[in-house]
């Protein structure tokens, strides 16, 4: 379910909007994390081309925003990596484009 995404087709990968995330979302790839109670759907177009900002280093992994909610810890961020497998962070670790930039050579 996690597989690498190409980059071509980044835009149609499955995602969750204008809505919090169920258990099921999740169990068929729209989500990466849900939380019972307690979150709000982040209004936004989604999916997002984003880049994952390392701390303590300059990388920047290239993903795809699929979820964004927010939290009692903050806005929380759901993504899928290019190359595979999933992520969750918080959205001041992302730099969020609506497609993907110029400068970036995948």
């Amino acid at each position: 379910m996690w597989e690498a995404i190409e980059v071509e087709t980044w835009k149609s990968v499955p995602y969750i909007s204008g809505r919090v995330a169920t258990e099921n979302d999740v169990q068929e790839g729209r989500a990466v994390f849900y939380i019972p109670l307690g979150s709000e759907p982040y209004e936004t177009e989604l999916p997002l081309f984003a880049l994952q900002l390392e701390e303590g280093s300059s990388e920047k992994i290239p993903c795809i925003a699929i979820q964004i909610e927010n939290t009692s810890e903050g806005t929380t961020v759901g993504v899928r990596y290019l190359d595979g497998g999933n992520g969750v962070g918080m959205a001041d670790d992302f730099e969020f484009y609506s497609d993907i930039p110029n400068e970036i050579n995948l």
